[in-house]
This record gives structure tokens, sequence and C-alpha cells, in this order.
């Protein structure tokens, strides 16, 4: 018998595995599913991204660059002088990856020995599960930080002994699953704070395109500095490409680098007709303002329900997502279940936690379409 990894023993089945086994349930019994658990949009990707894709695949397709081709690396440089005003070297600064999530899990193998004593990988909880499991499997010791309140992870106030055994640090603006926004005093601040400790600061900005109409737009960290600062993007959600796995690594040149040396070894470069696709995504603003405009108009759905039957819950200024607490501060699962007899398919916050940071509340993703969004509501009010 082969001797596996303990850690593959130690994890509980990956979050969303669960969610869809539910979901799977309910449509086996004829029912109606009403799916906000798993944040992948309906919504079909641009034609032209298509097209992009399609007129790229040729009869014969050799090995990828990690580097990728020179036109999306040019495009994202471009993209981030455009949104942020930062200027990135599109050759020393720039790295396009396979969606955000192996980026995330692999980023801590570029920093982390497992045998120092300083291996901590501090990231904001509830969140992004990979986070912990990239940490753990690199070898390092993941330190979930618990966030309330307005969920803004302030790094800040972390104990220094702590600090100072961090080799990494993960921020997540905007914020899954709460959708809560890092304003720029507080990127500075972080920044600062990683600059004097000496720790790689990984700013996952996947949900920085997707923010509530007349809100300002969310800053990245990269407007602050790019010493020793990584910022990740993804297409998923901002162009509805979840299935293509596109997105970058930005920032610090000297870092990019050791991270070219570090993806060459497993091969971890996306294919070019994807790169294709994502180089006309990245140059192309307003098939995400027309998405924006869409997740706007299903949020004013639920929150308009939300007011209405006075409940606590935050995520209207940016990101997919709605964080609702629990009606009558019950407990979170128990309450998701009670909507699973309505078709109503929502994620318990403590699926997202490791601490009991996320007990207590719900997030619901604007997957479904406005229509099935009203559909949801009147099934919900049903319930009540």
């Amino acid at each position: 018998m082969p001797r596996y990894n303990p850690i593959l023993d130690q994890l509980p089945t990956y979050p969303f595995v669960e969610l869809d086994r539910r979901k799977a349930a309910l449509l086996a019994e004829g029912r109606a599913v009403f799916d906000f658990a798993k944040g992948d949009p309906v919504e079909p990707t641009p034609d032209f991204i298509r097209e992009a894709m399609l007129a790229a695949v040729e009869p014969s397709c050799p090995y990828p660059s990690v580097m990728g081709r020179n036109d999306v690396r040019d495009a994202i440089a471009a993209y981030l002088l455009r949104r942020f005003g930062v200027q990135v070297d599109p050759r020393t600064g720039i790295l396009p990856t396979s969606g955000s999530k192996e980026a995330v899990f692999h980023a801590p193998l570029l920093v982390i020995d497992p045998q120092a004593d300083d291996k901590v990988v501090l990231f904001p909880d509830p969140g992004y599960p990979a986070y912990e499991r990239g940490a753990l499997f690199a070898g390092g010791e993941a330190h979930p930080v618990p966030l309330d309140g307005d969920h803004v992870f302030r790094p800040w106030l972390l104990p220094p002994a702590l600090l100072e055994r961090c080799r990494l640090l993960w921020i997540n603006s905007p914020h899954n699953p709460s959708g809560a926004v890092t304003h720029r005093d507080d990127l500075v601040r972080t920044v600062e704070l990683c600059h004097k400790y000496d720790i790689l600061l990984m700013s996952d900005e996947t949900y920085v395109d997707l923010y509530a109409e007349g809100a300002e737009p969310p800053h990245s960290a990269l407007e602050i500095s790019q010493q020793g600062v990584v910022a990740l993007h993804s297409l998923s959600k901002r162009s509805g490409m979840t299935g293509y796995r596109a997105g970058f690594l930005a920032g610090d040149p000297a870092v990019i680098a050791r991270t070219k040396e570090l993806r060459a070894n497993p091969g971890l470069a996306p294919q070019d007709f994807v790169n294709a696709a994502a180089a006309v995504a990245w140059a192309d603003d307003a098939h995400v303002a027309a998405r924006r405009r869409l997740f706007d108009e299903k949020k004013r759905v639920l929150v308009h329900f939300f007011r209405e039957q006075g409940w606590t819950f935050i995520g209207e200024e940016a990101t997919i997502y709605l964080w609702l607490r629990v009606p009558g501060g019950g407990d979170d699962r128990a309450y998701a279940a009670r909507l699973l007899e309505a078709g109503i398919v929502v994620s318990p916050g403590a699926m997202l936690g490791l601490t009991p940071a996320g007990a207590g509340w719900l997030r619901l993703a604007m997957v479904p379409t406005v229509a099935e969004c009203a559909a949801a509501v009147a099934a919900w009010r049903a319930l009540l």
C-alpha cells in the first residue's frame, strides 16, 4: 500500500465539493435549485474572447512558456497602467497563471523553509481555503487571523512576535466571502508593515474590478509599492472565464524572477491559446462594466429583501458575494440546511473559516440570473 501525505487526511473535504454534492441531490429529485453557493457565474464568456482562443489553437501546439506570450504580458501591463496608474515592466514584472487557485496554492513554496522557525503564513479568516492548504503542503505554519465587524484585515494589530516569524502575508481586497474593501490608507500601513518585518506581501485582488455602481474602485497594493509586493489577478469573475483558468502575478521583479524559477519545475504555464483569450480580455473594459451592472442588479434583489426583513449583511460595496448574518443569530449550517428545503443553496460561513469567525454567517454568490434571484426570494419568503 502507498504511504500517503498525512496532510491529505488532516484536511476536511474541500468546501465546494460538499456543496456540489448537495446541489446534485436536489437536482436528482427534480427540484428547482437556486445555487448561490459556488462562485461560478452562469453568464456566457463574451464572444470576442472565445473567438480569440479558438483562432489561437494551432494544428500543433508546442509547450507553452512559463513567462507566457508577449502579447498577454503587454495587455496585462496596459491594464495595470489603465486601471491603477501603475507601471509594471511586462518583461520582468508579470507572470501569467492558470487562474488564481493554483497561484495561491503554490506561492508559499517560494519562501517557506520547513526547517526554519520563521515559517508562518498569515491570512484572513474566513477566507479562501487555498491560503491554508498551500501553506501546509509547503511545510509552513498556517495562521488564520479572525475577522469581524467590517471584516477588514488589519495585520498591524498582530503581535510583533508573530510578525517576526512570518514569511508570507496574504491580504484579500475586495474580500471573499464578505465583500469588504481595504481602503488605500490601510494598504499603505500593510505595505509598510511588511517592509519592516521583511515579509512577502501577496495581495489577492481577484475581485478588484467587481464593485458597486457609484462606489470608489478598489485599490491595488501595487499603487503603494512594488518592492516585496506581488498582486494576484484573475479573469474568472471579471470576464466570466472560470473554466479557462487565466490570471496573473505582477509586482517586484526580483520576486517574479524567483517565482519564474519555481514555476518552471512543475511546468506551471497557461496554454498559449488561453493566453490569447486572456490578452483580449485584459485589453477590454466594456464587457467588465456590463458584468458589474449585472451583478449589481442581482444584488439589489437580495439586498431589498434582506433590508425588508431587517437582517444584518455586508458585501454591497464589491465582489459577487453578499455576507449575511444568520437571521435570528442561529447556526449557519442549520439555517443553510433549512434553505435547502426550498431549493436554495448557500455556503455556511463555518465552511469558509478555520476559526469560529465564519460561524453564524451565510455567503451568497450572485450566480443565478436576475429572474432566478427573484424566484429564490419568493421561495425564501415562503419558508418564513
